[in-house]
């Protein structure tokens, strides 16, 4: 049915929870301080709440990764230049290429089956690109809409349009966005008119407007 797939990064084909906290735990200890996993939840919730206000558009990407850390820093009393802790977790993170189970295979046998795979992400381009690069699936993408490039963020329509734009015979009904983000990539696909699929490891998923709902990658051959 479907030809063409759009499919997010983090925490859909690449694990981005196990990439975070070693990343962060490095800037951490950078500073010479010890890591304790409070230290993460602390820092998550601050980065989702400029995520939030990013998908929102009340935000600037530049303000996300330029004040996440120095935010951060903050709560522990300790000033930091945010953009230096930022470079530094960019670093990190580029070399955690750890994947979702079963993503490389299920991905390998799309393409086998002729469909059309994109990445369609919010992460930073080279980032994201040397991630990739390191698990071994790059090549395995007919082309990368990573909104730095893109200039605007999911759930945007105008992300969306950007994508319907520069992919070739483009159709419509054939096209499904995969992801595991209510708030940007199901949203997005829904604003955008494309049937979406979420992907989620969680045993009772938050109730959600998706067309498809999957525990494990492998279950899209069969959509």
């Amino acid at each position: 049915m479907y030809q063409t797939y759009l499919i997010d990064i983090d925490n859909t084909i690449l694990d981005f929870d196990a990439a975070e906290e070693r990343s962060f735990q490095n800037v951490i200890e950078s500073y010479c301080l010890p890591f304790e996993r409070s230290m993460l939840d602390e820092y998550k919730k601050i980065n989702m709440n400029l995520w939030n206000l990013l998908e929102q558009e009340k935000i600037s990407r530049e303000e996300v990764f330029h004040t996440r850390f120095s935010l951060y820093f903050q709560t522990l009393k300790k000033e930091v230049d945010g953009i230096e802790a930022e470079s530094r977790y960019r670093s990190f993170l580029g070399n955690s290429p750890e994947l979702i189970p079963h993503a490389k295979e299920t991905l390998t046998q799309l393409k086998s089956m002729g469909k059309k795979l994109y990445t369609a992400s919010n992460g930073v381009y080279t980032t994201q690109v040397t991630r990739l690069n390191q698990a071994g699936i790059f090549d395995l993408f007919d082309g990368m809409f990573i909104s730095e490039k893109v200039g605007s963020e999911k759930p945007s329509i105008h992300f969306f349009k950007h994508c319907f734009d520069h992919i070739p015979d483009f159709n419509q009904e054939e096209t499904i966005m995969v992801g595991d983000s209510l708030s940007s990539d199901i949203k997005g696909a829904v604003n955008a008119g494309i049937d979406s699929c979420l992907f989620t490891r969680a045993d009772s998923p938050a109730r959600s407007v998706a067309t498809y709902t999957i525990h494990d990658l492998s279950q899209l051959i069969s959509l």
